[in-house]
């Protein structure tokens, strides 16, 4: 019997929900059965059964690092990328790394250092491609794979009760249900990251026009942005719109969420290749984003930070939901056996490296 290749992975783990954290959990669920997995998870939320590089454990992750065959790296933090790539060549290993995001108002310094970093590694997975114009990458080392993987439903939990009740009174109500979400509520260029100022704003003027709609924001943690999520229940509590706005913070499957939805909204002045936009794709529901990075076909995109562009798109999608006009949609689909054998290909190229 062959022995399982030994594969670390340096990432945030679930929980938080978070594009990256869902992609690995899924990761873990495909191959568990073929290779041997490992983790050092990197979320602000410490858990007693997996080893956090925050723990500053510096021992603890040598040896993790020293063990392995093959470093996987989809580390958000800038600074855990470079730490990761150069301790796992310091260590001689193999090393993946999947680029989930690269904004392109970074200096031209740091381009230069993160793509002679990011070089070092035997292979780069850019999520989509307009990554390798904003860094000088080996061509013959990268690879455009965006990071979606399919939900399985059976495995997603339950919506809570109280959320599912709340659903059902609005169907009642004949209320367009949109929703959106956020790992957590970070700035980038000085505005909010993931446009709750936005959501709440566009919510206020939609129900203003005459509009019967649910607006639910579900934020994953609050370790980061504690004080925007108290201001968003104010400016709803303001506006009136406790009716209309439900702004949560819970660890529930946004999946399932979605798939009672009739729009997913996704308004973020920075992204990589959102796993929220393809899975509402994946289940043919209206997708709403900011024009900021290139999205799936699909998507009705809005300009970027722009309230009427957005309050243009969302009023005009919720006319046709409101008349039954079903506009022809394009529906994402997603073959698993090719993402098997997407990443069992790449897994062994590398080991034969």
């Amino acid at each position: 019997m062959n022995k399982k290749i030994k594969i670390l992975i340096a990432g945030p783990i679930f929980p938080p929900a978070g594009g990256i954290s869902i992609h690995l959990q899924r990761l873990n669920h495909l191959f568990c059965k073929d290779y041997d997995f490992s983790f050092i998870d990197e979320s602000d939320n410490i858990k007693p059964d997996v080893f956090n590089i925050r723990s500053f454990n510096i021992i603890g992750y040598f040896k993790r690092v020293y063990k392995t065959d093959l470093f996987f790296i989809h580390s958000g933090n800038k600074y855990f990328k470079k730490i990761n790539i150069i301790i796992g060549k310091v260590f001689r290993k193999k090393i993946i790394i999947t680029i989930h995001g690269y904004g392109k108002q970074r200096s031209l310094f740091f381009k230069i250092v993160d793509s002679f970093i990011f070089n070092l590694s035997d292979k780069i997975i850019l999520v989509n491609s307009q990554i390798p114009s904003r860094l000088n990458l080996d061509k013959n080392k990268c690879l455009i794979k965006n990071a979606f993987l399919p939900p399985d439903l059976e495995k997603e939990p339950q919506l809570p009760a109280f959320l599912t009740d709340l659903i059902t009174l609005a169907r009642s109500e004949n209320k367009v249900i949109i929703c959106s979400n956020a790992s957590r509520l970070n700035t980038f260029n000085n505005e909010d990251l993931y446009g709750l100022d936005m959501c709440i704003e566009s919510t206020r003027s939609i129900v203003e026009k005459g509009y019967s709609i649910l607006f639910i924001f579900i934020v994953s943690s609050l370790q980061v942005g504690k004080e925007k999520f108290e201001n968003g229940k104010k400016l709803i509590e303001k506006y009136n719109l406790e009716n209309n706005f439900l702004l949560l913070n819970q660890e529930l499957s946004f999946v399932n969420l979605t798939c009672k939805a009739d729009i997913v909204l996704r308004p973020t002045n920075t992204d990589g290749d959102a796993l929220t936009i393809r899975e509402a794709i994946y289940f043919n529901k209206d997708v709403i984003a900011s024009d900021i990075v290139e999205r799936p076909e699909g998507t009705i995109l809005f300009r970027t930070r722009d309230f009427n562009d957005l309050n243009i798109k969302l009023e005009k999608l919720i006319i046709n939901i409101n008349s039954n006009v079903n506009e022809k949609k394009i529906k994402l689909t997603s073959n698993i056996n090719n993402d098997l054998l997407f990443y069992k290909d790449l897994f062994r190229s590398v080991m034969e490296l």
